[in-house]
């Protein structure tokens, strides 16, 4: 029952989560501006006239205003680096104990032009989380606490026309513990998506994620995307959260100001990774996921620069522990508790 909670919470509410959390772009495509009617000029020819007929001829052919100018192209690459911080406070296991969660994130991408209707993104991500357990429970023998997260995300977006764009991208991630066999903590899948911009503050999409697991599974989802103005200054979106944050959710936000917005939003996080070679599940894999719940205030000083301030609770937490041969050792749920977060990015 659990399980079929959390897929339906992912399909609801993580519009891009994974994606994100490798680096990809969370932007919709910007629509083609509207195009211009060329200017025009009515001469009225004078009431009398001295001047030769050659003259007026040559009068009446030469426009009188300038033509305007072409606009100015914008720079076909930008660079954007983020990161974040969050804890996550006591979290109790049934019965068993309890544990805490210290996580800090960081990413950096770039967009590139190719042409008029292809754009390439390039991220890299990197996630570092330190838990501590208390307490007897398997997850306390297992001890797992440094867990380190890369991925790198090649992500290919074409504009179709002024509405419908398709995206796709390949995905590698490794996760595992600080001390695991690399090549144990490699998976790989890949991302597609369609979207429709009604206009460029009303757009809706939806793709398909393919993404192998540790256990020798496949992850296969349906990921919605939705970016719609309710009013003017309101709007229902799972594209615009931190851009360090690798779990962004279904968000309802509203702008204060120029410089301020603030949201309420829900995210399904699922982590999977290797454990230790020495550890008492040696080469063996772990599983943490839960929903969260949670307000953030945003503050962009200068459009370059944006900083979020996150607090929320985490429900639902549910923990995994399968050993070397992908058998499933134990499972165990966990109490609600808070989690606070702040989270920046700087686009060049």
């Amino acid at each position: 029952m659990r399980n079929s909670i959390y897929i339906t919470a992912f399909t609801l509410i993580t519009g891009s989560a994974l994606a994100q959390n490798i680096g990809g772009d969370n932007k919709p495509a910007p629509s083609t501006p509207a195009k211009v009617a060329p200017a025009t000029a009515t001469i009225q020819p004078p009431a009398t006239s001295t001047t030769p007929a050659a003259t007026n001829a040559t009068t009446a052919t030469t426009p009188s205003t300038t033509p305007p100018a072409p606009p100015v192209e914008k720079p076909d690459i930008n660079l954007k680096i983020s990161g974040g911080y969050s804890h996550q406070f006591n979290t109790a296991i049934e019965g068993s104990g309890s544990y805490t969660a210290d996580r800090a994130y960081f990413g950096i991408s770039s967009r590139y032009t190719l042409t008029e209707t292809v754009t390439l993104s390039v991220g890299v991500a990197y996630e570092y989380d330190y838990y501590k357990f208390t307490g007897n429970s398997v997850f306390a023998t297992a001890a797992w606490n440094n867990v380190e997260t890369l991925g790198i995300l090649p992500r290919f977006d074409i504009k179709i026309n002024d509405h419908w764009s398709v995206g796709a991208a390949p995905l590698l991630q490794m996760s595992g513990e600080s001390n695991a066999s690399a090549g144990k903590t490699i998976t790989g899948g890949a991302l597609v998506n369609f979207r429709y911009a009604f206009d460029q503050t009303h757009v809706l999409g939806l793709g398909l994620l393919a993404k192998g697991q540790l256990n020798n599974s496949v992850l296969v989802v349906p990921v919605p995307i939705v970016d719609w103005e309710i009013k003017k200054g309101l709007r229902i979106s799972n594209v615009r959260g931190p851009e360090a944050n690798p779990f962004v959710g279904l968000e309802l936000v509203q702008e204060l100001s120029p410089q301020f917005n603030a949201a309420l939003g829900g995210a399904w996080e699922y982590r999977m990774f290797r454990l230790d070679d020495s550890a008492p599940f040696a080469n063996g894999a772990g599983l943490e996921q839960q929903i969260t719940l949670y307000g953030r205030l945003e503050w962009k000083p200068v459009p370059q620069f944006r900083v979020d301030f996150l607090a929320g609770a985490a429900v639902m937490n549910q923990l995994k522990l399968y050993d070397s041969s992908n058998n499933f050792i134990g499972s165990e749920d966990g109490g609600t508790s808070l989690v606070l977060g702040v989270f920046a990015s700087y686009k060049f």
